[in-house]
């Protein structure tokens, strides 16, 4: 009954949100600077239009991520046309893309939009991810959304596999969790729902973490295997997930069952140090968290964000913000 209740408090708050703010993290006022994933951007344009025009900041700077890969032209040309249709509505404007790799900062840049490479898997909290030393019930482990472009059919030679990931709500994609969960994998145990405070444990008691897509964005996921300090088995991919990925934890394999199976044991019989593993994704994320800090500092001038201060988890970006957050944060809606 108790649960019940939370899950409609927890839903009721969400709605609120999504009537009242919008989908974006801002750092300072006037000037006006502000963060937000390029989907969120499109599907509230004209909310973020009215709230530009009705802003009385001299100067508004967006700070755009990526929830997809951007370096394949069917992606990368419509973003920067719908971009420039933006700053022509509005001259106070100045739009810059944080890259997750740097063939995007390439491509973006040539069709003529500012772009920095500056991967949004830096700023996952890494207190969040610690490294627990517990029991390993399983070969790997793959934290990943049941849907076709996350190629489970990878995993199907791995003897002791978790699957981590709600099933989708698609027509399609409820045919391949049936094909995926029932068939091809039914030997693994899947968890389809994992309290996101219990994600280090279970990344814990595996020996090693999968990203088996082609083509995504940078993937949470990949970044939560390393800070919990198991290594990768990894499928080339687009959209900038290797960008973190330090060369010693990680292989690349091709892709097949076979290889992934295969490259699963060779971490089984031997994996990297957890902690080395951990520290050096730390070491890349700390680059990527200071190129955004010099880049908000210029965008806020004369104000600054201070060295003292850490960087909100995920830029309170696909997350739910307190109301604390939403105080310091938080984005209103225009009343139309």
């Amino acid at each position: 009954m108790f649960h019940q209740i939370l899950q409609r408090l927890k839903k009721s708050y969400q709605n609120y949100l999504e009537v009242n703010y919008l989908p974006c993290t801002v750092f300072c006022r006037d000037p006006l600077v502000l963060v937000t994933f390029e989907q969120e951007l499109f599907e509230n344009s004209q909310a973020f239009l009215d709230c530009f025009s009705k802003s009385r900041a001299k100067k508004i700077h967006l700070f755009l991520q990526f929830g997809w890969e951007h370096e394949t032209p069917e992606n990368s040309e419509p973003l920067a046309r719908d971009l420039k249709d933006l700053l022509a509505q509005c001259s106070r404007l100045t739009i810059t893309l944080l890259a997750n790799s740097e063939n995007e900062v390439r491509v973006l840049s040539g069709l003529g939009i500012h772009t920095v490479l500056c991967n949004h898997n830096a700023f996952v909290d890494e207190n969040r991810y610690p490294i627990l030393r517990l029991p390993k019930q399983y070969d790997a482990v793959y934290i990943a959304r049941i849907t076709p472009f996350k190629r489970h059919y990878l995993a199907s030679q791995i003897k002791s596999l978790h699957l981590i990931g709600h099933p989708a709500w698609k027509a399609i994609e409820k045919t391949y969790t049936e094909e995926v969960i029932h068939q091809q994998l039914k030997h693994a145990v899947w968890s389809s729902h994992v309290d996101v405070n219990k994600i280090p444990a279970e990344i814990a008691k595996a020996r090693c973490g999968l990203c088996l897509s082609k083509a995504e964005g940078a993937m949470f996921a990949s970044i939560e295997y390393l800070l919990c300090g198991i290594p990768i088995v990894n499928t080339q991919s687009l959209g900038g997930r290797d960008v973190m990925f330090p060369d010693f934890a990680v292989k690349t394999v091709p892709d097949t069952p076979e290889a992934v199976a295969e490259t699963v044991q060779e971490f089984v019989e031997h994996a990297p140090e957890p902690e080395k593993i951990r520290a050096a994704a730390l070491e890349k994320m700390k680059a990527h968290r200071e190129v955004f800090r010099r880049l908000l500092n210029e965008a806020m001038k004369p104000k600054s964000f201070p060295d003292s201060r850490p960087f909100p988890h995920k830029l309170i970006l696909r997350c739910t913000k307190t109301p604390l957050q939403l105080l310091r944060y938080g984005l209103r809606k225009p009343k139309r």
